[in-house]
């Protein structure tokens, strides 16, 4: 039992710590390896009847370090004028001596266009993102903000929906958020990935004409990113919610606002007939109708619609008159043409290279293709015409991503299929001699297809003749840096006819150390385009998030390696086969009448690998470094 003095002094402790712990302008002794802490954040939104609404966000965050500082100095917000006005009320910075200092954001504000719209060759001058500079800014300030967002024009008229991740980088102490909506009005609700230790409360009630969902979440730990990881709004612990009840809901909607565009012409009708004149089989036909649209409709990423900007796209018409339009302009025209060829196409919005939650309907979609279903039981063709430089249908990168079909009926949430990676295939074949002096020749050649093909196309089409050899070589001599390349030919990157090849030969004076050693160039580290990329993702000891990796491929090294050289026995090195339903690897050696056979595969057929399969990749990597350092031995 506690002696009257220590009770007194223990009861005085707890008060302080209380105290400390809810003041902003005191440390926070539970977070000390933090940088930052979100301290509280308390969000209200309004929703009328018609889908719009009012959203107002207050928020305190609690800078501790250098690091803190750097990573809070600017604070951007995501502007969107086609939907909504956006409103800072209130920018100040709480000293940790309890002075507040207001901040003239105006005057430390610059606006700047969405990192990704710039990638995407998108100009769009009502989306924009404001970023903040915050003068003055140290170590255990607290910014504190509140903004006002008034979303006037609803995606979807008479819905609402959205998705907050209550999960960050960096710790979150309070956070307080209220969805104020039509009564008549059901909101689906979800939370996922609920983070251990945090503490989740929640509300439903009934004030005057509209219902109220209240949510208060606190204490809830930082989400430590790792590299190469799946996005971490997946992983993260967030709150869904919206009023559409199904994805079905959604696809017509699609449906109904892309259907009224699609009216053809006799100049389209023309054109189609021109397009599939002689063509036979259903895949020239679609493959004629596609090339057109992608090499001959030119991609401008100019934002002009006005009823639903983002997804709406133009007349169809109009795109073929002049020849250029955006993603969704591009499929529109696609599906009009695809349909007079017979063809039942449909307009397809997608998460690009990424996934959405299934359960419940937040559509943040990012681009726009089409689908194909043929005739009988065979697999959905997608398609996306974005491209002028492909030769496939759809790019590697808009796999295993969500995507709805726009239907009159309405259809469900599914995933672009991922590819087989034989289509995939880095091939190369090596025909090697050394003779008895050691000299060294080999013949060379490489052969390409689907992504791979589509990929050195893209770096060489862009260059001269002269800087096209200069990548080549270079391209080539990181396998082997020791040998000369002696003839070098490639096919014209310009001629999609016809898949992409490299021929070359190389030669070494001295091939065979004075110890026999042989280090054959199958054993090369640098094989294929992306094996050294997909290997090197392997960065870290132990993952707690899947590894995302992007692509499906194969590479497949052959190498016969003549040895005209008098010697007596040949010792070759054991290599380790590793097998998973999402990788293979292995070399194999085997000896021949003239030297030997070297054969060497890696296949990934992962776009996001498990954490139980990751030792496996390391596996592959230790694999790889050591046919660098192990060498054949002749023994003469």
């Amino acid at each position: 039992m506690l002696k009257k003095k220590e009770a007194v002094f223990f009861t005085f402790f707890l008060f302080f710590l209380f105290i400390t712990q809810a003041c902003y302008a005191r440390s926070t002794p539970d977070f000390v390896k933090a940088h930052s802490i979100l301290l509280e954040e308390r969000e209200r939104i309004k929703v009328f009847e018609d889908g719009t609404y009012l959203d107002s966000d207050e928020i305190f965050i609690k800078v501790l370090d250098k690091k803190g500082i750097r990573q809070n100095q600017v604070q951007h917000f995501y502007i969107n004028r086609n939907y909504s006005r956006f409103e800072i009320k209130l920018l100040e910075l709480i000293k940790p001596d309890g002075k507040k200092i207001s901040i003239d954001w105006k005057k430390n504000a610059r606006f700047t266009n969405p990192a990704k719209s710039s990638r995407m060759n998108i100009f769009d001058p009502n989306q924009q993102v404001l970023n903040v500079f915050i003068p003055g800014l140290s170590k255990g300030d607290t910014i504190h903000y509140i903004i006002e967002v008034n979303n006037f024009k609803p995606m979807i008229t008479g819905h609402f929906f959205g998705r907050a991740i209550f999960q960050q980088p960096f710790p979150v102490k309070s956070i307080e958020l209220s969805i104020s909506i039509p009564k008549n009005k059901e909101l689906y609700t979800l939370i996922k990935n609920r983070a251990k230790g945090s503490q989740i409360e929640f509300q439903k009630y009934i004030s005057r004409n509209n219902t109220v969902y209240k949510w208060k979440v606190k204490n809830v730990p930082e989400l430590v990113p790792e590299p190469s990881t799946i996005p971490m709004e997946r992983v993260a612990m967030r709150l869904l919610f919206s009023t559409l009840k199904s994805w079905s809901q959604v696809s017509k909607w699609y449906f109904d606002l892309v259907e009224p565009k699609l009216k053809i012409n006799d100049a389209i009708k023309e054109k189609v007939k021109e397009l599939i004149s002689g063509k036979k089989s259903e895949r020239d036909i679609l493959s004629a109708i596609f090339f057109f649209v992608a090499k001959k409709i030119r991609y401008m990423g100019i934002i002009e619609e006005s009823k639903r900007p983002g997804f709406e796209p133009h007349d169809v018409t109009l795109t073929f008159s002049r020849r250029y339009g955006v993603c969704r302009d591009k499929a529109a025209l696609l599906v009009a043409m695809l349909r007079v060829a017979g063809f039942k196409a449909y307009p397809v919005i997608i998460k690009t290279g990424g996934k959405l939650d299934k359960e419940i309907p937040v559509p943040y979609f990012n681009h726009a293709i089409v689908a194909v279903i043929p005739k009988g039981d065979r697999k959905i063709i997608f398609l996306d015409p974005t491209s002028e430089t492909s030769r496939q249908f759809l790019p590697d990168y808009e796999q295993d991503s969500s995507c709805l079909l726009a239907m009159p009926t309405g259809s469900n949430l599914i995933l672009t299929p991922v590819k087989d990676p034989d289509r995939n295939l880095f091939f190369m074949k090596i025909k090697s001699t050394i003779n008895d002096f050691g000299q060294f020749e080999s013949e060379i050649k490489i052969v390409t297809s689907q992504f791979i093909d589509t990929a050195f196309r893209s770096i060489l089409m862009p260059r001269s003749k002269d800087d096209q050899e200069r990548f080549l070589k270079r391209f080539l001599l990181k396998r082997r840096p020791d040998l000369e390349i002696k003839e070098l030919k490639w096919t014209n990157p310009s001629d999609t006819k016809r898949p992409f090849e490299i021929y070359y030969k190389v030669y070494s004076e001295r091939f065979i150390l004075p110890t026999g050693f042989i280090y054959p160039i199958s054993f090369s580290k640098n094989l294929g385009l992306l094996d050294s990329w997909l290997i090197s993702k392997g960065s870290t000891l132990k993952r707690k998030f899947p590894l995302k990796l992007k692509y499906t491929f194969k590479t497949v090294v052959e190498e016969d390696l003549e040895l005209d050289v008098d010697y007596k026995s040949v010792r070759l090195p054991r290599f380790k086969e590793i097998k998973n339903r999402f990788m293979d690897y292995g070399t194999y050696l085997s000896l021949t009448k003239n030297g030997l056979k070297i054969r060497r595969i890696f296949t990934n057929r992962a776009l996001e690998l498990p954490v139980i399969f990751y030792d496996d990749l390391l596996s592959i990597q230790e694999e790889v470094l050591k046919t660098q350092f192990v060498p054949l031995v002749l023994t003469r």
